[in-house]
């Protein structure tokens, strides 16, 4: 009897082992077959082949080191089913051709309710492709393209299609073709992401309510595309450093009901551009050291702009295309426009409209080399010139502009000081009389 018993313990012990040991030979893929629907599968710290393919609800959660290496022939990891999660991976290898059926990227989505954290994705030709995905949560991934040289053989950071209801959050993209790449995706939020050396750091095209919010576009050849939407914010942003020839922070086109909220646009070639246009709101907004702050085409009407800080822009503004139909205030609040303006009662708004002139529009609306020659003193002396020659025109007109509190200290100042100087006038005039 006991030895049956010894026997039985053998057996069972040996029966015990057999599934760790298989494991451990079994492909990822296997392993990925094999695991329970809504399980959660660990990995160790090494390279494991890609071209996966996931099927069923499953969390698959690796370590620092965790490497998935696809062949570079298709998508590393391919998400079929919905509820599935990917949690501290390194993916790199999809296939980076175009003259195939689908371009590969290094996680493409097609579930709903999928959740991408902590993953980092090089050597890709898209590195997250969304495609008719819903409730998708993208937080805390970064993504390397292969840089400028190199834009046209590959693909974006994020690309979003048909894809509604997602979330993008504190993500790091660069040298991709376009940081993040949204067409027919509506009702998505891309918060506090940095998207930089990119073509545009988001390309947003026939997609409406969406929201960004606390984003930074830094060094692309354009910050960001809103074109063919309606009904977008975009709020707390920065659009910086992105320089070129005729780059810009931000370009609103053929859009409507766009809302560009407290933004701040440094050290761009143009903070905003707008073209074929109609009913946004430009509010809040920080536009300092640009060659052109704000440039308006004429296509673009109804809108509104307010509040707005304009400050050691080479132009403020310029309205190009002829007269504009917009306006430069709303309910007595103009703009901030960094110029000396009249505040006699000193309630913070100039005692009378302001007129915000150029003689630029002309010269840029008929010759596009004049971006490139925009620091260069001849322009100002070419403003100059037609200032004395009452050639300006005026860009914006705005009744009611707005002061800064430095300026009101200042203003504060000088009637002091004219004040008194008045009274010392009188004073020794009166002395004299007598």
């Amino acid at each position: 009897m006991k030895k049956i018993t010894f026997l039985l313990l053998i057996i069972s012990c040996f029966h015990l082992s057999i599934p760790v040991t298989a494991a451990e030979s079994k492909s990822l893929q296997q392993l990925i077959d094999d695991a329970p629907a809504n399980g959660t599968l660990e990995l160790e710290a090494k390279t494991y082949p890609g071209n996966l393919v996931i099927n069923k609800p499953i969390t698959i959660i690796g370590k620092n080191g965790t490497h998935i290496q696809g062949d570079g022939t298709g998508n590393v990891i391919e998400i079929r089913s919905d509820g599935i999660t990917l949690d501290t991976l390194e993916i790199a290898g999809s296939g980076m051709s175009r003259n195939t059926s689908e371009e590969y990227s290094g996680v493409r989505v097609m579930g709903n309710e999928a959740v991408l954290k902590n993953l980092n994705i090089t050597e890709s030709y898209h590195g997250v492709y969304l495609n008719k995905s819903r409730n998708t949560v993208i937080k805390n991934i970064k993504v390397i393209g292969h840089g400028a040289e190199e834009l046209g053989n590959q693909g974006n950071g994020i690309h979003i299609m048909r894809s509604n209801e997602n979330y993008i959050d504190n993500s790091h993209i660069e040298k991709t073709r376009d940081g993040i790449y949204v067409e027919y995706s509506n009702d998505n939020r891309i918060d506090n992401n940095t998207m930089t050396e990119t073509r545009y750091g988001l390309h947003y095209m026939y997609s409406n309510n969406n929201s960004f919010t606390g984003n930074h576009f830094v060094k692309n050849v354009g910050g960001a595309a809103i074109m063919h939407s309606d009904h977008i914010l975009l709020e707390n942003n920065k659009f910086s450093f992105n320089q070129g020839s005729r780059s810009f922070g931000l370009i609103v086109q053929t859009s409507r009901d766009v809302h560009v909220l407290n933004n701040e646009f440094h050290l761009n070639q143009r903070g905003l551009y707008l073209e074929q246009s109609t009913s946004n709101r430009i509010e809040g907004n920080d536009f300092f050291h640009n060659q052109i702050g704000i440039e308006l085409w004429t296509s673009s009407t109804s809108h509104v702009f307010l509040n707005n800080n304009f400050n050691k822009n080479r132009l403020h503004a310029i309205t190009v295309g002829g007269e504009s139909n917009n306006e430069w205030f709303e309910n007595g609040v103009g703009n901030y426009w960094n110029v000396p303006v009249l505040d006699l009662n000193q309630d913070g708004v100039g005692d009378g409209p302001l007129e915000y002139t150029s003689s630029l529009s002309k010269l840029i609306e008929s010759n596009e080399l004049a971006y490139m020659f925009l620091s260069s003193p001849a322009i100002s002396i070419y403003e100059k010139a037609n200032d004395l020659l009452t050639h300006q025109k005026v860009m914006a007109l705005d009744k009611y502009p707005l002061l800064s509190e430095k300026k009101k200290s200042g203003y504060m100042w000088i009637i002091f000081i004219a004040v008194l100087a008045a009274s010392t006038i009188i004073y020794y005039k009166r002395r004299g009389l007598r």
